[in-house]
């Protein structure tokens, strides 16, 4: 991102809500009401506390999976719950630049509030990333059981009241046909979980948000704004230092001129 010169080109010259500007640069945080400005660090830090609650939701969910609670319903909180946190994480990314952006030659009450914000941010991020891979992981690792099971079914001859039937010559037929039934149906009420559940994975797979990436951009904006402060620092201590360099030189030219003329 290009925050533009400080000669009066780009992006710093001009007054994003008013239109050019022409006195030159000013810092961009005085072209903003402050009213504005705090409303967006609050819609920021509410942003930050909405993932926070539902990263918590979602380590509740990761322990209910594969129990009595596990059912439809959990499934489609789950995606409900990643849907919203990753739009919530994508708004927020986009309010800290917008912020980076704002604040540049603003007070270092700004700078800090909004530096905090964005370690806040980092960090429950990174936990959301944690706690989605672990709901894959543990959602594979389920359906992997059940796919065993269903390669070794159980033997259906408990079913069979009589177990003298299952020496009757004359009931053979019948035990094969009901041996046959009772297989079908374990087979197709159990396939049909396993292939609801890997829709279920799929779609956690698809929900899943490449936090990496999300970090990198928030590393970048620290960057960019640390760059820009730093800039503005190095400027003004420079041109303090060139200050009181020329007092210095004024002083030893006024202390020559005073002994020449004694002499």
């Amino acid at each position: 991102m290009s925050y533009g010169s400080l000669d009066g080109s780009g992006f710093g010259s001009r007054n994003p809500f008013s239109g050019p500007s022409t006195q030159g640069y000013q810092p961009l945080a005085t072209q903003i009401d402050q009213n504005e400005l705090q409303e967006l660090f609050q819609i920021t830090s509410g942003d930050i506390y909405r993932i926070n609650i539902n990263v918590q939701s979602l380590e509740r969910i990761l322990r209910s999976l594969g129990t009595a609670s596990d059912t439809q319903e959990l499934r489609d909180r789950l995606h409900f719950t990643q849907q919203e946190t990753n739009n919530t994480i994508t708004s927020s990314t986009k309010s800290i630049r917008q912020l980076s952006e704002f604040v540049r030659g603003s007070s270092r009450q700004d700078r800090l509030q909004l530096d905090r914000l964005r370690s806040q941010l980092s960090d429950i991020i990174q936990r959301y990333g944690v706690v989605q891979k672990k709901i894959a992981e543990k959602s594979k690792s389920l359906l992997s059981a059940d796919q065993k099971s269903i390669k070794s079914p159980r033997t259906p001859f408990s079913d069979i009241a009589d177990d003298e039937n299952i020496f009757n010559g004359g009931d053979e037929q019948w035990q094969s046909q009901k041996q046959t039934q009772d297989l079908t149906e374990f087979s197709e009420e159990d396939l049909d979980e396993i292939r609801q559940k890997e829709e279920a994975i799929n779609q956690i797979e698809s929900d899943m948000l490449d936090v990496n990436q999300i970090m990198k951009d928030l590393a970048s904006i620290v960057y960019e704004q640390g760059d820009t402060i730093d800039s503005i620092e190095a400027n003004i201590e420079t041109a303090s230092s060139h200050v009181e360099s020329a007092n210095r030189q004024l002083a030893k030219a006024s202390q020559h001129q005073e002994l020449t003329a004694a002499l």
